[in-house]
């Protein structure tokens, strides 16, 4: 179609009744710290994230793949709401495996979920939304025509949007929902949108745009950012990275990102030597112990598609999860930790909008521990604080015993090992994704 009759074939797309509502600008995107449903989405309008303006095809678009409105299948009991239901003070309710705590979700619990955030939660799509995805998807669907969007001229914003619509086409290819036709239209977007590999690894980390935003806090602090700035920054330093058998969640074939897995004792030395202990260890109870003040890091970076058609791990960092033993591994409500028995976390996720449009908020949002999500990755659609999630298999007690401290990648089944090699995740999950692209270009890359 030429640009021509293209755009005047747009233009009552942007204004027709299925099109989604655009959000006011003067109004916050997600619910504020203190709400009930802090960090979800104020509304299911469309987001200026890819675009300065919220009705801009690209947000309507992002606003299809990435919100969703939705009963979830668990809500935790840790949720605000759920406590204040329960009537069940704090000192009654941090006991055991109090993370684990949930119900059935029912249809009074729905709402919507997503956003600007680091996974879609769209499990469905209705005809209306399926048709007018098909049609969004026309817009960016030619390298021509994505060389005309001036929002896509910088080879970050093209890595984005075709992860972001990578995402979405995995789930629909294996939860077997919406048409073949949108399936197809979101893989024309992935590969419209392929750079040459040679572009897609010269792109910047992000690291330190991170280390502009974030102060080096404390790590006693679990409500206030903390990010410990040896972190990436000297393969000679205290960091080691420890190579680990992943389980499904960081297997990049279902995550589409290189999860790199760090640990940190003291002197780099120490470290070494606490893999090698682990990786020595015949029983559990033989396991090392973790001494306060340990940290543990996990860095994500985007696997992209090149032209070609393969995958490629790119530096760019998508998320980092840090997490410190800050205080003692005794489970209670007056251990004012993150778990509360001990280790307190800090998540700092790229948001597309500070990437692209709004540069003075910053590429990274600092997520609390308060902060909620529908977790879908986890294998069910399940609505909880990430205090809540994370502790569900990171915390000091009620583990098993199976890991020091509950640190999972230290785990002897984990069988972990230091690793000499930068790239060494970074080509490992160029190897599980190669199929996945390879099955869906078999799928759904032929003529329209």
């Amino acid at each position: 179609m030429s640009s021509t009759l293209r755009t005047l074939w747009l233009l009552p797309l942007l204004f027709s009744p299925a099109s989604v509502g655009a959000q006011d600008a003067s109004q916050p995107a997600r619910l504020l710290r203190g709400h009930d449903f802090e960090g979800l989405p104020a509304s299911g309008a469309a987001q200026a994230v890819y675009a300065k303006d919220p009705a801009h095809p690209l947000n309507q678009l992002h606003a299809l793949l990435f919100l969703a409105e939705l009963a979830p299948d668990e809500v935790g009991a840790a949720l605000p709401t759920e406590r204040k239901t329960s009537g069940v003070d704090a000192e009654h309710f941090f006991v055991g495996k109090w993370p684990i705590a949930q119900r059935k979700g029912t249809p009074a619990d729905r709402r919507w979920f997503g956003g600007d955030v680091r996974t879609s939660p769209l499990v469905a799509l209705d005809p209306a939304r399926d048709a007018r995805l098909v049609e969004l998807c026309a817009r960016f669907d030619t390298r021509e025509e994505v060389a005309q969007v001036s929002e896509l001229a910088s080879p970050l914003a093209k890595l984005l949007l075709q992860w972001d619509a990578l995402q979405v086409l995995v789930r629909m290819d294996r939860k077997d929902f919406g048409s073949a036709d949108a399936r197809r239209a979101l893989h024309r977007v992935v590969m419209a949108l392929a750079q040459p590999r040679a572009a897609l690894e010269a792109l910047p980390s992000g690291l330190a745009d991170l280390h502009a935003q974030v102060p080096t806090g404390s790590a006693e602090d679990r409500r206030a950012p903390f990010l410990d700035r040896e972190l990436l920054q000297d393969a000679a330093g205290p960091w080691v990275e420890v190579q680990r058998r992943s389980t499904a969640l960081f297997d990049a074939k279902n995550s589409l990102r290189s999860a790199r897995a760090f640990l940190r004792t003291g002197k780099r030395e120490d470290a070494l030597a606490f893999v090698a202990a682990v990786r020595a260890a015949k029983s559990d109870a033989e396991l090392p112990k973790l001494a306060r003040g340990a940290e543990v890091a996990l860095v994500l970076t985007l696997v992209g598609v090149d032209t070609e058609g393969r995958a490629v791990a790119t530096p760019v960092i998508d998320e980092v999860r840090l997490r410190a033993l800050a205080g003692a591994e005794e489970l209670s409500a007056a251990n004012d930790t993150s778990s509360r028995d001990g280790w307190n976390h800090w998540v700092f996720a790229r948001t597309r909008r500070g990437s692209l449009v709004a540069g003075d908020e910053g590429a990274f949002r600092f997520v609390p521990d308060t902060a909620q999500s529908l977790f879908l990755e986890y294998g069910t659609a399940k609505h909880a604080t990430y205090a809540a999630q994370c502790a569900l298999c990171h915390r000091a007690t009620n583990g098993g015993g199976q890991a020091p401290s509950g640190v999972r990648m230290l785990s002897r089944f984990a069988e972990p090992e230091a690793i000499t090699q930068a790239r060494t995740r970074l080509d490992q999950a160029e190897r599980e994704v190669a199929p996945v692209l390879v099955a869906l270009a078999e799928r759904y890359g032929a003529a329209r």
